[in-house]
């Protein structure tokens, strides 16, 4: 029997291997429509941008007619009346389509329609591809026998609320977090505004939609404004540390080396390194007790066996193993010490104030003078009056407020940092179980320095749960995908982590709020090229038996195990994955860190605030968040930005402490 674009009994015969034959044909016949999930799709499209949501509107109205179809797929029909094999043809021909709207187009589409369809709670697909759903010790002892912090929210009533603190700071993350504690410490009443929503531990069920859902920035559909780039950024109570995953590394001291001759000797000043040791004894961060697991385990022994050096990530798990793959969905154990568990806490318990759910529009400012905030929640309007006000919203949300408060510095919204990744790919006849244990402990700097300046990449495990690896896997058609799904349980991703050095921008739409303008640089291209390159190498070293990129015009190798890479056939296929390079819709392009948009700067013309954390335009009104940094940090910088934050609060109390004492 034909159907579904493969011969299903061919399908179910190939994939067997003493599996269920009732749950692979049940799987074969899943698609986006019949599973009840293509209103969930439309669901994410609707949330794009409006002017994201008319331009992919003209894009379905031309193909709802013959001759828009005629004209984008060489076919005179409308294209829902095509078969699955004619539809296919036409998608598979836009991949390599000359116009880069075109296939990134593509891509996009059947990233989210991809990534929807996986990420739901559904028994049948979990079953064919071997996948457990939820952490399997989500009811455990590890999760019941412990007691979690509890916060109390202010609410705002219909008629509206005003309010007024010493200090006001819009955002609960690693810069918003160690500033709440820091301030409330030293004696200032501190109220924490969050426009995401906390969910106790207890609401935490690790489930991969609800998580993206619920926990992340546009439920997890961000994406750069030409959709090039997919973003991951959280949205919630503890910001990105309530869903990181647990790397702690320092700023690399040649990147302090540079911020410092860019005008800022703090960062390697002894001041500086107790901001990072406060940071490390508060978090008990340390690599003493990770277990790496299989894909770890293998990244190691593949540069050890070609002699590129490796280093252990230190984890923010208070000393002591954490074993968590599900952490991406929040910590449902309390184990991961993001500031929920720690510098929330401890600024509840020196009498701080918290609001969640509440977007803040501007700053209010008299006089040149930051005086508190507006916003609303739920609709009701809250104004809050504050002698300080901190902006701790992120590198996306960061610029815009300051940009919707009235500051012109040219510097707030530019310096975009994204630390683009791109995949590696290999699949081994041992189980790997990317998401099983504890996430990305081990990393090699092989590629650190393409340029010679300090520029290029750092190659890592990520964690690949069913909605990750759909994403990025690459699609040729319905058949061919789910056959790569099927081997889900055997296959590593190895992600290549450029430090870019070009950046973009956040700018406003028409609504007000941010959007993201970043186009990949020669210069960072080669960055990226480099560093795959390096991660095929360590793939096949590690004993992969077949090797890929998401490049859609490059396909998989199959690995000669007696030559490894010394095989003449694997290299001339790396210089084909070469000369394929990293192009816009052809390559499947991620994100989850962003960086530098209100950058610090010795003068206004190097930088949006002062070497202090301060504006340069508005008194009282500090930036402490990753949008700070001078430039790409090249490392995972949720220790950056909690060490920045820090010091930051160190000025804001020393200056107050000497205003006080001229009293």
């Amino acid at each position: 029997m034909r159907a579904w674009g493969w011969e299903l009994d061919d399908f179910v015969r190939e994939h067997s291997n003493g599996a269920d034959n009732e749950d692979l044909v049940a799987f074969a016949k899943a698609g986006v429509v019949n599973q009840k999930v293509a209103d969930i799709v439309i669901e994410k499209l609707l949330s794009l941008p409006p002017e994201k949501v008319e331009e992919l509107g003209m894009v379905f109205k031309v193909l709802s007619s013959k001759v828009g179809t005629l004209a984008l797929g060489g076919t005179y029909a409308e294209f829902a009346s095509l078969s699955r094999e004619q539809r296919t043809k036409i998608v598979t021909a836009w991949h390599h389509s000359m116009i880069t709207k075109i296939r990134i187009f593509a891509r996009a589409m059947l990233s989210i329609s991809t990534i929807t369809f996986y990420t739901q709670p559904n028994e049948t697909v979990h079953k064919a591809i071997g996948y457990p759903g939820s952490d399997p010790e989500m009811h455990s002892d590890r999760f019941s026998a412990k007691a979690f912090p509890q916060y109390d929210f202010i609410e705002v009533p219909p008629q509206g609320l005003e309010l007024t603190y010493d200090v006001v700071i819009v955002g609960s993350g690693a810069g918003g977090g160690v500033m709440a504690a820091e301030l409330s410490k030293a004696g200032k009443r501190v109220l924490v505004i969050e426009k995401g929503h906390h969910y106790h531990q207890s609401e935490l069920n690790l489930v991969q939609t609800d998580a993206f859902n619920n926990l992340y920035e546009s439920r997890a559909a961000l994406s750069s404004a030409d959709g090039a780039i997919t973003v991951l950024a959280g949205a919630t109570w503890g910001g990105g540390t309530t869903v990181n995953w647990c790397a702690s590394l320092q700023l690399p001291y040649y990147v302090r080396e540079e911020w410092a001759k860019g005008g800022l000797p703090h960062f390697t000043s002894p001041a500086y390194q107790q901001s990072i040791d406060a940071i490390i004894a508060r978090l008990g961060i340390s690599d003493q007790y990770l277990e790496h697991n299989t894909p770890n385990r293998l990244l190691l022994e593949g540069c050890h066996k070609l002699g590129y050096p490796t280093k252990n990530i230190p984890q923010n798990t208070a000393h002591q193993k954490h074993s968590c793959g599900w952490c991406g969905f929040g910590c449902r154990y309390g184990e991961k010490q993001g500031t929920m568990m720690t510098f929330l806490q401890d600024a509840k318990d020196n009498g701080a104030h918290f609001m969640q759910d509440t977007f803040i529009e501007r700053v209010l400012i008299n006089k040149g003078k930051a005086v508190g905030v507006v916003g609303h929640q739920n609709g009701h309007k809250v104004v809050v009056k504050a002698g300080k006000v901190v902006v701790s919203a992120g590198s996306i949300h960061s610029p815009a407020l300051l940009k919707r408060s009235g500051l012109k510095n040219k510097h707030i919204g530019q310096h975009l940092f994204l630390h683009p990744v791109v995949y590696a790919f290999g699949k081994f006849d041992e189980r790997v179980d990317t998401y099983q244990g504890s996430i990305m402990t081990a990393l090699t700097t092989v590629a650190e320095n393409t340029d010679g300046n300090g520029y290029g990449s750092k190659i890592e495990v990520p964690s690949h749960h069913p909605g990750l690896n759909a994403t990025f896997w690459k699609w040729r058609s319905a058949a061919d995908h789910k056959r790569g799904m099927l081997e889900l349980n055997h296959i590593m991703p190895l992600i290549i982590l450029s430090r870019d050095r070009d950046g973009g921008s956040v700018e406003l739409g028409p609504d007000g709020l941010p959007r993201m303008k970043y186009v990949l640089s020669k210069h960072d291209i080669l960055s990226l090229e480099d560093g795959l390159e390096r991660s095929l190498n360590i793939l096949v070293a590690a004993g992969a038996n077949t090797v890929w990129t998401t490049q859609i015009e490059v396909d998989s190798f199959k690995v000669n195990k007696e030559l490894g890479v010394s095989d003449p056939a694997f290299k001339a296929w790396l210089a084909q994955v070469k000369r394929a390079s990293i192009k816009a819709g052809s390559v499947s392009l991620g994100s989850a860190h962003q960086m530098g948009t209100c950058r610090m700067g010795s003068a206004p013309k190097s930088g949006a605030i002062k070497p202090t954390g301060e504006t340069w335009e508005v008194k009282g009104l500090y930036v402490a968040d990753a949008s700070a940094f001078p430039t790409a940090s090249g490392v995972n910088p949720m220790l950056t930005t909690y060490s920045m934050s820090h010091s930051i609060a160190q000025f804001i109390n020393k200056a107050d402490n000497i205003a006080n004492a001229k009293l």
